[in-house]
């Protein structure tokens, strides 16, 4: 089963999914595209959403290869968490590079599609809420 969890920044979906996950019964392992960079902000909400999880719960962080990550941890049986779908697409986008934004994206429809286990999909809905000023946003 796929569920796919979108809102406004800071709604609540990680908490959602993190509870999803937990009642599932399966193992767990959570693929956390963030990465903080030279920001404290994001450095103190990849604190929290790591001080929140359950202690075994693996933990893969994976900020572009999303696909490889999910064809390697997604498992019958298993529950993988991906949190979240929209700063993996932020860091694509950072990285400047058309042809891997175009194979990531191909590749992470095509692993989906054949994907064992549950998955749950973090994603923001862009707009909706607070929404930064700058360049990217």
């Amino acid at each position: 089963m796929k569920t796919l969890i979108l809102g406004g920044v800071r709604s609540g979906k990680s908490r959602l999914a993190e509870q999803l996950a937990s009642a599932d019964g399966r193992p767990v392992t959570c693929i956390a595209t963030a990465t903080a960079r030279d920001d404290p902000e994001m450095a103190a909400r990849i604190a929290a959403h790591q001080a929140r999880r359950p202690a075994g719960w693996v933990l893969v962080e994976e900020p572009l290869g999303l696909a490889a990550a999910l064809a390697e941890h997604a498992r019958a049986g298993t529950c993988v968490l991906v949190d979240c779908l929209t700063l993996w697409l932020t860091n694509l986008l950072l990285a400047n590079d058309a042809a891997l934004l175009e194979r990531e994206q191909a590749a992470l429809l095509e692993t989906l599609e054949a994907a064992p286990g549950e998955l749950i999909l973090v994603g923001n809905e862009t707009g909706m809420g607070i929404v930064p000023l700058g360049e990217l946003t």
